[in-house]
């Protein structure tokens, strides 16, 4: 009955030591499994998930291997509605330890950029961005860095100075002549420098830019005057051709008619210091018509029809008086004319006037009255009592 009793109980002990030593084994070879050899290393983040995550129904045979076969939103999740459109595998631009950070490839990217870069999915135009016709990003940026830009200006449809201001994009400097023209009215798309200049455009001066510095500006040989450049340069193409106006000239006639920067006097002109102006007008050199005697040893106007030779023998505006004490007097020419006569004082024949007294014979002579007080009487009336001259 012990035997018995033995037999019965052993026979379940048994099968419960061969279930747990199969039990062992089954454990041992599971934790022992090397998952390398499938051709899927479980490593990032599948190192972390439940066998039956893959292995649905304990099917271990024919799993796919692939990420899209099981990140269908079916065995695993998958690409969310807004994710770009795309051929590529997962771990072409995933990592087995997170979504993010992918490691972006444009190139297989089938959709615009704008299907991404919209502000929503990706970044898209900034508020400050230039209005542009184009409706994809790569027609100006590449896939690395959106800050080098391969500009087209063809794409452009905003002004230029909507981006040319200084801020968005180089504006004027300091020293741009004054304008309130676009740049494209001058500059091209691929120089600044090359500009086709319009000088229709100009709100300022000429001088303000013709200085010198900005632009060419008057040469060290311009005539002197304070006339802005169009007074007389009247094409914007040449200096030259300019039609000159004597009027805005504020240096001496010398300064520009000395023989080289304009005709000046010849071999055979009257030598004197005076300006041109004294004797010639600007709109032709002869005749000179405009010369009025000033010096104070001019002796004045003779009513007969002296010449000009007759004074100056030489070719010359110094004259050489045949008597130079009695200069500018008409007797500093005409004392040898002269005619000895009694004195009026003494009414003596033997007392007769000096040159010194009767000296200038264009005005009155030296009389005396009566008390033989000196006294001035005209020409005629001198000449009328019996005067000394011819």
């Amino acid at each position: 009955m012990l035997l018995t009793n033995n037999k019965t109980h052993t026979l379940p002990r048994l099968l419960l030591v061969f279930l747990a030593a199969l039990t062992d084994s089954v454990f041992a070879d599971s934790t022992g499994f090397e998952h390398f050899t499938t051709g899927f290393p479980l490593i990032g983040k599948h190192e972390r998930i439940e066998c039956a995550d893959c292995h649905a129904g304990g099917q271990f045979k024919g799993t796919p291997i692939e990420c899209g076969q099981c990140h269908n939103h079916v065995r695993a999740p998958g690409k969310h509605p807004n994710h770009i459109i795309s051929n590529d595998f997962c771990d072409d631009c995933h990592t087995v330890d997170t979504w993010r950070n992918a490691n972006f490839d444009h190139s297989t990217v089938t959709a615009n950029c704008t299907g991404c870069h919209n502000n929503s999915t990706a970044q898209g135009l900034p508020p400050t961005h230039i209005q542009t016709t184009s409706a994809s990003c790569d027609d100006c940026h590449n896939t690395i860095t959106f800050g080098r830009a391969r500009m087209d200006h063809s794409l452009v449809v905003g002004s230029c100075s909507s981006c040319h201001n200084g801020f968005t994009a180089t504006g004027k400097h300091p020293t741009h002549i004054q304008t309130s023209s676009e740049c494209d009215a001058c500059h091209t798309t691929n120089n600044w420098r090359a500009a086709s200049f319009d000088h229709n455009n100009i709100s300022q001066p000429c001088s303000s830019c013709h200085n010198g510095v900005t632009a060419t500006g008057k040469h060290a040989g311009h005539l002197q005057t304070s006339a802005e450049c169009d007074n007389c340069h009247l094409s914007t193409n040449t200096w030259l051709g300019a039609a000159f106006d004597h009027n805005n000239v504020t240096g001496l006639c010398a300064s520009c008619h000395n023989g080289a920067t304009a005709t000046g006097k010849n071999n055979t002109h009257f030598i004197t210091t005076l300006d041109c102006n004294r004797c010639h007008s600007t709109s032709r050199w002869s005749p000179t018509i405009l010369f009025r005697h000033d010096s104070p040893d001019y002796p004045g106007d003779h009513r007969s029809a002296v010449k000009c030779q007759d004074c100056h023998t030489t070719n010359n505006e110094t004259i050489a008086w045949p008597f130079a004490a009695y200069k500018p007097d008409c007797a500093g020419c005409h004392a040898g004319d002269y005619k000895r006569g009694p004195h009026k004082k003494t009414e003596s024949p033997e007392t007769f006037y000096t040159v010194g007294e009767l000296r200038d014979c264009s005005g009155s002579c030296h009389v005396y009255d009566n008390n033989g007080n000196i006294k001035k009487r005209r020409d005629r009336e001198h000449r009328a009592s019996g005067g000394d001259f011819d």
